[in-house]
């Protein structure tokens, strides 16, 4: 299918057509290129909300004006433009304390404040694999963290093994077992609280989840590496075979937990 010609809005590393009713994540400085673009996820209402800011981003807009604008005849209390201002920002990874997008002057509006590029996208033939969406992103990412927490009890379970796996290792330290022992336990429940923190901010699709995991991805990195070898401490009970299979998959872990950030919290940071 051939794609008309539209006017499209760029601003930061998103596209936006009013038009064609789509925002999408898209690095590529050229306009209309489809190259490395993912669709951003909004409301209908949300999207109409962004649409009007981008074009009256050279003032203030005021409440009254985006109510009468986009709810004509419509009663709806100011709940549902501040529910479409706060599903803006986590689509644009925005912070309402340091705004890069969209600046809140309290109990009066808002105003687009990044710099925007106007163009036109030329006529291209399209032919994109529509990619993971928000809600199957949270939920791979959700599925990932019971899976850790599994392993961490696993290991909790049969810790007095996998400490003496460990100390047998090590011929050295063999009889330093306690001391393996008491490692172990305590990496497993930092792992534990970190898996339930990560669980709880997606669970409740907080606004600067992509942020704060950004900020814990150097940590949790070293933290699943690490954990990446340990169904070599369960050897006894997994096989030698299968742990070693294992080894591999875990170690991608912490690649594809920040890929699916990325797809559902579109935010530099979690890039």
């Amino acid at each position: 299918m051939m794609a008309s010609e539209k006017r499209q809005y760029r601003f930061g590393d998103f596209l936006l057509d009013k038009d064609a009713s789509w925002l999408r994540q898209a690095p590529s400085r050229t306009f209309g290129a489809g190259q490395g673009e993912r669709e951003v996820e909004l409301s209908p209402k949300a999207f109409q909300v962004l649409c009007y800011l981008v074009e009256q981003r050279a003032r203030l807009v005021s409440k009254q004006e985006l109510m009468e604008a986009l709810w004509k005849d419509t009663f709806v209390t100011d709940d549902a433009l501040v529910q479409c201002i706060t599903a803006i920002r986590r689509a644009l990874g925005d912070d309402a304390e340091q705004p890069r997008y969209i600046r809140t002057k309290a109990r009066v509006g808002y105003q687009f404040i990044a710099p925007v590029e106007v163009g036109a996208a030329e006529p291209t033939e399209l032919a994109r694999v529509a990619p993971v969406g928000r809600g199957t992103a949270r939920a791979l990412f959700a599925v990932m963290q019971a899976g850790y927490l599994t392993l961490y009890s696993l290991t909790l379970f049969y810790v007095d093994e996998a400490a003496r796996v460990l100390a047998g290792a090590v011929s050295r330290l063999a009889a330093a077992g306690a001391v393996f022992f008491v490692g172990i336990v305590f990496l497993a429940l930092c792992g534990v609280a970190v898996r339930l923190y990560l669980l709880a901010a997606v669970g409740f699709d907080h606004p600067e989840t992509g942020r704060r995991f950004a900020r814990l991805f150097p940590l949790l990195f070293l933290l699943d590496l690490l954990w990446a070898l340990s169904p070599l401490l369960l050897v006894e009970k997994t096989g030698l075979l299968l742990a070693l299979a294992l080894v591999p998959v875990l170690a991608y872990g912490p690649f594809s937990q920040r890929a699916l950030i990325r797809s559902a919290y579109a935010t530099e940071a979690a890039g």
